[in-house]
C-alpha cells in the first residue's frame, strides 16, 4: 500500500509539474534542417521578428527553451526551407518532428494540442487544396484548355468546405484556442454584429491572446463604419499626385468604394464587371472610388490602365497599413461598401447582380 500511495504521489506531481511549468522547452526534430538555423519567430503587426534560435547539429538535441505569459503564437523556421510551423506556446514542452510541411507536434499543453485536433480535422481539405495548387502552377494545358478552369471551380468548393467546417469548430468550442485562430483567419467574411458575437461567446482565457485583440481592434473600427452608419471621409492622393477625398465624389451620388490593388486576383477578374456597371448606371448618378492597396505607383497606375477602370483612384502606398483600409476594417479585397445619396452606408462586399440590384434602388 505504502508503494502505491508513494507512486500516486508521483505521477500527482509530474501533473502538477507539467501543468504548471515555469519555462517552455521545444525539441526540434524537423527533416532538412540539420546543419541550419531553426528560429523561433512571433509576429509584430505583419513583421516576423525572431525571438530565439538554434543551430541543429548531429547527433545533438536541438532545444530551444525560454518563458511566455500566457498563450502566444509562435513560428518555428528553418533558414533555406518554405513555410513555418505554428506553436500556440504556453509553459510547456513540444516535440517538433516531421516536416516543416507535415509537421508531427507532441506536447502537454492544452493550448496545442487543441490546434493539433483542429488541424488534423482540416488536414484533407487542405492536402487536397495543394494539390490542385500545384497542378494550377504547372499552367494550361493545350490538349484541354477547360482542365484549369474545372480545378479552380473544385478549388473554390474545397475552400467553402473548409470555411464551412471552420464555423462548425468556432461554435462548437468556444473554450478551444484554436478557435481564435481559426476566427482570426475568416473573421472577414462577418459584418460587426456577426463578429461581435462570435467574440463575445470565447471563454475568458482566450481574450488574453494576441489574435483576439487584433479582432477586438478591427471590431471597434468596423462599427464605426457598418451597415447604418455615415460614411468615415479621408483623404488620399490620386496617380496624378493630388489629395481626393471621398466626400468629394460622393456629391449626393450613389457610390460606391471600392479596396482594391494591382496584385490582387481576385480583384482584377472582378474589374470587367464593375466596368459594366459603372458604365450602365454613371449617367443616373452612380459613382465609384477605388482605392488601392498597392505598394509601388507604376503597377498601380498600368493595372488601372490596363482594366480599363474610367472612375477616380486613390492610394497612400502603404499595402495593408492604407489609411483607408485601416479606418473601414478592410481585412481582405476586394472590399466594397455602398453609400446612399444622403451619405449612409447601405451595404458592403457585394458583387454581380446583387450589387446591381443594390445600386438600381438607391438611385
Amino acid at each position: 500500500m505504502r508503494k502505491l500511495f508513494i507512486l500516486l504521489l508521483a505521477v500527482l506531481t509530474f501533473q502538477a509539474c507539467s501543468e504548471n511549468q515555469e519555462a517552455y522547452q521545444v525539441e526540434v526534430n524537423l527533416e532538412g534542417s540539420e546543419g541550419k538555423w531553426v528560429k523561433l519567430k512571433t509576429r509584430n503587426g505583419r513583421d516576423m521578428i525572431t525571438r530565439d534560435s538554434v543551430m541543429v547539429t548531429a547527433g545533438e538535441k536541438a532545444v530551444i527553451s525560454g518563458t511566455v505569459e500566457g498563450v502566444q503564437s509562435m513560428y518555428l523556421m528553418v533558414d533555406d526551407i518554405n513555410g513555418a510551423v505554428q506553436l500556440l506556446m504556453e509553459n510547456s514542452t513540444y516535440t517538433v518532428n516531421g516536416s516543416v510541411e507535415n509537421p508531427e507536434i507532441t506536447t502537454n499543453s492544452k493550448a496545442q494540442s487543441d490546434l493539433n485536433a483542429y488541424n488534423a480535422n482540416l488536414k484533407p481539405i487542405q492536402d487536397k487544396m495543394t494539390a490542385m495548387v500545384a497542378e494550377l502552377r504547372k499552367g494550361s494545358d493545350p490538349a484541354n484548355p477547360a482542365k484549369s478552369d474545372s480545378i479552380r471551380e473544385a478549388y473554390y468548393k474545397l475552400y467553402d468546405e473548409m470555411q464551412a467546417v471552420d464555423s462548425v469548430y468556432i461554435a462548437e468550442n468556444p473554450d478551444s484556442y484554436a478557435t481564435v485562430l481559426a476566427l482570426r483567419g475568416s473573421f472577414y467574411m462577418l459584418d460587426s454584429e456577426q463578429l461581435d458575437a462570435a467574440l463575445a461567446r470565447l471563454d475568458a482565457p482566450l481574450k488574453e491572446m494576441e489574435e483576439y485583440k487584433f479582432m477586438s481592434e478591427k471590431l471597434e473600427k468596423m462599427k464605426a463604419v457598418a451597415v447604418g452608419q455615415k460614411y468615415t471621409d479621408f483623404g488620399l492622393a490620386t496617380p496624378e499626385g493630388e489629395t481626393l477625398k471621398v466626400s468629394d465624389v460622393h456629391q449626393g451620388n450613389v457610390l460606391l468604394i471600392d479596396f482594391w490593388a494591382a496584385w490582387c486576383g481576385p480583384c482584377r477578374r472582378a474589374n470587367p464587371e464593375l466596368v459594366e456597371i459603372y458604365n450602365e448606371y454613371h449617367d443616373q448618378g452612380f459613382e465609384i472610388l477605388g482605392v488601392s492597396l498597392d505598394r509601388d505607383s507604376a503597377s498601380w497606375v498600368k493595372a488601372i490602365a490596363d482594366d480599363q477602370l474610367s472612375w477616380p483612384q486613390i492610394s497612400d502606398l502603404k499595402f495593408w497599413d492604407s489609411e483607408g483600409a485601416d479606418l473601414y476594417g478592410v481585412s481582405a479585397i476586394p472590399h466594397a461598401v455602398l453609400i446612399d445619396r444622403e451619405g449612409i452606408i447601405t451595404a458592403k462586399k457585394l458583387e454581380g447582380q446583387e450589387l446591381r440590384d443594390a445600386i438600381e434602388s438607391l438611385l
